[in-house]
């Protein structure tokens, strides 16, 4: 079953749930209280049975959402362990483990002529080239996973500025511009950074912004 299709049952079964709740012929809060670990679980799945995904990432998804789903069910065998303590060392692990583990050769390629990017990377990776003849900038986000953009044959038309907003979550974004694009940078880095490689004295109207969060993770530009 494709990625897209697991998350879309994935949806629909908490809107269903949502809706009995509304309707009083079930107690959809006590549900979502004591089931709420099966989300990480069911995205563990997905990304487990894609192809493009991280299996490791996707692992350990299921472990914590399983260890999570045994405290919500009052296990005995669980009743004295404080899991809440081992939430932030876990995130952190993952981390160190997301930049260690080897990346995937593989990952979902796109080539494109859009004027303006939009893409959402989720547990996996995105190789996009873009070769527009008037770029307009875009919005990327990625969590858990990295996107690679080729803008090196693109082309921004206007005198004006143009932005790329983006949203980084433990993963990383890579970006490669024309050497005749001036690029700025400016943003939020949270436990994170970004490099600009190109070059910042550059006389042209071509200019590119990246407007920036970064949380655990990492962001590059270059030719």
């Amino acid at each position: 079953m494709k990625r897209r299709n697991l998350l879309g049952i994935l949806i629909i079964a908490i809107g269903i749930i949502i809706l009995l709740g509304r309707l009083d012929i079930i107690e959809s809060d006590n549900i979502f209280s004591t089931y709420w670990p099966i989300i990480i679980i069911a995205i563990g799945l997905v990304n487990l049975f894609d192809k493009y995904g991280s299996k490791t990432l996707a692992t350990i998804l299921i472990i914590v959402g399983v260890v999570f789903q045994l405290k919500e069910l009052e296990l005995e065998i669980l009743e004295d362990v404080p899991i809440g303590e081992f939430i932030f060392p876990a995130i952190v692990i993952i981390v160190g483990l997301y930049f260690i583990i080897p990346k995937k050769k593989g990952s979902r390629k796109k080539i494109s002529s859009l004027d303006s990017l939009d893409s959402i990377c989720l547990f996996s990776g995105y190789d996009i080239v873009n070769d527009s003849r008037n770029f307009q900038g875009g919005n990327l986000v990625t969590a858990f996973g990295g996107i690679d953009i080729d803008l090196t044959h693109a082309n921004i038309s206007e005198s004006k500025p143009v932005i790329i907003d983006t949203f980084v979550a433990f993963g990383g974004i890579d970006i490669k511009v024309p050497n005749d694009w001036k690029v700025e940078i400016k943003g939020l880095p949270l436990f994170g950074g970004w490099e600009n490689e190109t070059k910042r004295d550059i006389d042209t109207n071509k200019v590119l912004v990246i407007k920036c969060v970064i949380m655990f993770g990492g962001l590059d530009v270059n030719y």
